[in-house]
């Protein structure tokens, strides 16, 4: 199975700027408590698809949150700004998945504290996106 989750993520991968500080430290909702700062995840909030009577059901939509965390507020606000430039309406296709009208929907930060031992708090950018998606 494919999911919109790893065509946006590979393109966000293979973004310079982004992955200057991630590489591909973007995880499914748990990060291996092994990760160094900065990383990310994400998870699915919700799908929606279009019912309809006697045709095929329209192309669904995927609600998104991407979660990023670093250790400054400068890191934090670079790899945000890197993320949002990538994302903002992104149209692709990449093994066999078709990912378009990608919006943010939102974005907010916050300070948080992370589970596992002794660590310091860490800064948090969250984006909700809405994702149209289909397998090609």
């Amino acid at each position: 199975m494919k999911y919109p989750e790893q065509v946006i993520c590979r393109a966000l991968s293979a973004t310079p700027a982004v992955a200057r500080h991630l590489g591909f430290r973007l995880f499914p909702m748990i990060v291996p408590t092994s990760a160094p700062l900065p990383f990310g995840t994400y998870q699915r909030s919700g799908v929606q698809r279009e019912q309809t009577i006697g045709l095929p059901p329209g192309v669904p939509k995927v609600n998104l949150d991407i979660n990023l965390y670093a250790a400054s507020y400068a890191v934090i606000r670079e790899l945000a700004d890197a993320c949002r430039e990538r994302l903002d309406h992104l149209d692709i296709t990449s093994q066999g998945v078709s990912v378009s009208n990608v919006t943010i929907e939102d974005e907010s930060e916050d300070i948080v504290q992370l589970e596992g031992g002794d660590l310091p708090p860490a800064w948090q950018v969250t984006f909700r996106l809405s994702v149209q998606w289909s397998e090609a």
